[in-house]
């Protein structure tokens, strides 16, 4: 019988965001597919449902308190030796967002740097050097979400390495189960918007998009995040108190979104959007601003408005509304588990 592949994930910690629900997943799907797999966390902040089977390791070195110019050289040789002692000789170890790619751009095992976003959108949020970026992603082979995440990488930092796209995926099958538990449901008729209250989500164009829409139905926000207070004070502004809620953060959003009538993005950029996938995957109508980078490789145009546009966002989410069952979409097989799953065993 063939050896069972191990396979190591690193991400920061496992918050309720898209880089961890996506880590998560794949960790189902390469242990369906006879891999023996790890999660490497560095801080012990669990938010979000999981197979119970996956072997999760908490990393506790003071990284931080090592200075960022040579934390990866510093802390490299530390971590694979955390991960060798903990789970075995790894075929192949997948470093997730910034903090940790830092580190692994100097790691001696094999591993792939997995970027979920748009970097050169991403980077303007931050006061970080572009040479330390451009030294950290040139390092290391490159596993991108999307297309669009792989042409803009590409295009800011020109690699030798290799480059290429594994779609993220998504566990239909959990997402369905989650889904059932209608407990968790004391609403109707209404839309709703998945994601944390940062600048990237675009909140405020959503608020004013929904008021310009003069649509009954309320508007359901699942998030939490440093704009919080901003957007309620615009909710307050524009008298929208009694048919905005704010639901905070869910450990399972999934009932919620199955049951809206529709979900609404707004944001200005995406490494591809997985809760996008999330209601395709529930059979629920979806509408997108048509940012860089996932929402067109998901979505006909017709699902789509422009980035920033509120007038245009208002008539589609008041279209969106009217008729939901237009705007419901099959979800395509190239975000399906397995297939995703088969594309990393494939890189060892």
């Amino acid at each position: 019988m063939e050896n069972k592949k191990t396979i190591v994930i690193v991400i920061p910690d496992l918050k309720g965001n898209g880089a961890e629900r996506v880590m998560l997943s794949l960790a189902t799907g390469l242990q369906q597919n006879n891999c023996d797999v790890h999660i490497v966390i560095f801080k012990e902040i669990i938010e979000l449902e999981y197979n119970g089977n996956i072997n999760i390791h908490v990393f506790k070195k003071h990284y931080r308190w090592t200075p960022r110019s040579v934390r990866g050289l510093v802390l490299s040789p530390i971590l694979d030796k955390f991960i060798i002692r903990h789970c075995g000789k790894p075929d192949l170890v997948l470093s997730n967002l910034l903090p940790i790619d830092r580190l692994f751009a100097y790691s001696k095992l094999n591993s792939y740097l997995v970027i979920h976003n748009t970097m050169s959108l991403e980077a303007k949020f931050y006061a970080r050097n572009f040479k330390e970026l451009k030294k950290i992603y040139t390092q290391k082979p490159v596993i991108c979400v999307s297309k669009g995440v792989q042409s803009d990488f590409i295009k800011l930092f020109k690699p030798e390495k290799k480059v290429q796209t594994i779609h993220n995926p998504i566990d239909i099958r959990f997402t369905q189960r989650m889904a059932q538990d209608d407990n968790l449901i004391n609403l109707n008729d209404y839309i709703i918007h998945v994601g944390k209250f940062a600048h990237q989500k675009r909140h405020d164009v959503l608020i004013k998009a929904y008021k310009k829409s003069n649509i009954k139905t309320p508007l359901v926000l699942i998030g939490q995040g440093y704009l919080e207070s901003n957007i309620r004070a615009l909710v307050q502004e524009l008298n929208l108190e009694s048919k905005v809620i704010f639901l905070g953060f869910q450990s399972n959003p999934y009932p919620l979104i199955k049951n809206a009538k529709l979900m609404v993005l707004s944001s200005d950029f995406e490494g591809l959007g997985m809760v996008i996938l999330e209601a395709l995957a529930l059979n629920t109508a979806v509408i997108s601003t048509n940012c860089p980078s996932g929402p067109s490789e998901i979505l006909p145009s017709k699902n789509l408005c422009p980035v920033e546009n509120i007038e245009k966002l208002a008539q589609l989410i008041k279209q969106a509304t009217n008729n939901p069952l237009a705007f419901i979409q099959p979800l395509d097989e190239k975000f399906h588990l397995s297939l995703a799953a088969k594309k990393y065993i494939d890189l060892i």
